[in-house]
């Protein structure tokens, strides 16, 4: 595999937590241990989230269960507990916003270190309400959270440049969270790369190339594109609908997030009669539909089982559905698991009735397993990755996924194919054939000059005059 270009390389996510966000946690962590192996000496991943940390200690064994000694992973505000004295040198003089509640995070010894602003809007982050740093030396003030953040990426930036004694050193941000994105779209350090990282489907239902935008922060992301060197988009088929409604762009590539095969030996024996499915119950993942066609399912394979695995908001709500219809014996919510891929050796099928996807990283972990996928053949992901290993049925057909469900139930040699199909299929999603793609973008983005551009003068956070 290509060797990384010389440079050092940052990750940015707002959390990084599994048993919250699901694929987007699991496609961050993948990220990161592409990096590492593919050469890169200590990627590094920065979280913005205010967690203590004990959860963060917590969410970081979860995402990465098996050592990884050169990934590093720092919080913001673990840092400014430990030491604020370094944000309060960037702040300036000025009083916290007399209108605005604030939430006090304290140190260990019950001192309040920092106030945030406590704004009731989905675009909270965009706020220039004063965050309030305290020290001994008494308090001074950021403007919103994008100075924050930006402070201490600044700082990160010039850490990484004196561990490598280079001034002039080359820092590779892959930033995965469009609020982020948007905060640090203008960041003009000249040897600073942006790569912005897509995780998701930008269209509103019925998620149809003409569709609305799904929100306002996909409208204002979508302004800021030319000011990211690259964006990665996980399927052929985003990028294609993006550039026939917004136009081409240069650095825009279709990287998916690389699927490890399970290294357990795929020789063992399925449970004939059961059917796997993984993703947040939220309602994207639309698990009611799959819940309500499950009777169907049982008319026609009535030892059949029905495994869930994930957790989310649902999951009450999902419960009440399933013992209301009284499934409760075939029908089973297991909540978050790290052993989901113990369960995919085991199972006969996998489903997904989402109502739209980025890529859904569960149906490459199916494939990779030989799990025979029924899907909806929704923008994006199954529509992409899925192909002869196994069925896509319209969206928000009951009756087409109880028919896919039961044939594959039923039929011992039509399963065995596709499931030497799924395997297949799941090439193009391994490591090493992303590997190669990611290394040659990197290696682009680096050779060219940054897309926002200052002086040297200029790269630090400075207070207002």
């Amino acid at each position: 595999m290509t060797a990384p270009p010389d440079a050092d390389f940052v990750v940015l996510t707002s959390r990084l937590a599994p048993h919250r966000d699901g694929g987007y946690a699991v496609a961050v962590a993948s990220r990161l241990r592409l990096l590492e192996s593919t050469g890169v000496a200590h990627p590094l991943l920065l979280t913005f989230d205010v967690g203590g940390a004990d959860e963060h200690a917590r969410n970081n064994r979860q995402a990465f269960p098996d050592p990884h000694p050169n990934v590093e992973i720092r919080n913001l505000f673990e840092e400014i507990l430990h030491d604020p004295s370094w944000l309060w040198d960037m702040a300036r003089e000025g009083p916290a916003d007399p209108d605005a509640s604030y939430r006090a995070i304290h140190d260990g010894e019950g001192r309040e270190v920092v106030s945030l602003p406590v704004i009731g809007d989905p675009a909270w982050y965009l706020t220039e309400a004063p965050v309030v740093v305290r020290t001994d030396g008494g308090s001074r003030t950021l403007a919103g959270f994008k100075e924050l953040y930006m402070a201490w990426l600044t700082r990160v930036a010039a850490q990484l440049r004196s561990r490598a004694d280079d001034e002039d050193r080359c820092i590779v941000v892959i930033c995965e969270s469009k609020q982020l994105g948007e905060l640090i779209a203008d960041w003009a350090d000249p040897n600073v790369r942006i790569v912005h990282t897509v995780h998701n489907s930008h269209l509103d239902a019925p998620c149809e190339p003409s569709s609305a935008l799904r929100d306002d922060g996909w409208r204002r992301w979508f302004a800021l594109l030319d000011r990211f060197d690259a964006v990665v988009w996980p399927t052929a088929s985003q990028e294609d609908d993006v550039t026939e409604r917004f136009g081409a762009r240069e650095g825009s590539v279709v990287i998916p997030t690389p699927i490890t095969p399970d290294p357990r030996p795929r020789l063992r024996r399925r449970r004939v009669r059961e059917v796997l499915m993984v993703n947040r119950l939220a309602d994207q993942k639309r698990v009611d539909i799959a819940i309500t066609s499950w009777p169907r399912v049982l008319q026609r394979v009535p030892d059949a089982h029905l495994h869930i695995y994930g957790d989310g908001p649902l999951r009450t709500l999902l419960q009440d559905m399933i013992e209301d219809r009284g499934l409760a014996q075939s029908v089973h919510l297991h909540g978050y698991s790290d052993r989901v891929r113990e369960a995919m050796a085991v199972s006969t099928a996998f489903l997904s009735t989402s109502a739209f996807e980025g890529q859904n990283l569960a149906i490459g972990e199916a494939l990779s397993s030989g799990l025979p996928v029924v899907a909806f053949d929704v923008c994006y992901g199954p529509r992409d990755y899925v192909g002869a290993g196994g069925i896509l049925v319209s969206p928000g057909d009951v009756e087409g996924v109880a028919s896919a469900l039961s044939a594959l139930l039923l039929d011992d040699t039509a399963r065995a194919e596709m499931s030497a199909r799924a395997l297949e299929q799941s090439r193009r999603l391994s490591p090493e054939a992303v590997g190669e793609t990611f290394m040659r973008l990197l290696h682009d983005v680096v050779a060219r000059p940054a897309r926002r551009r200052t002086t040297r003068a200029d790269r630090a956070v400075r207070p207002a005059a």
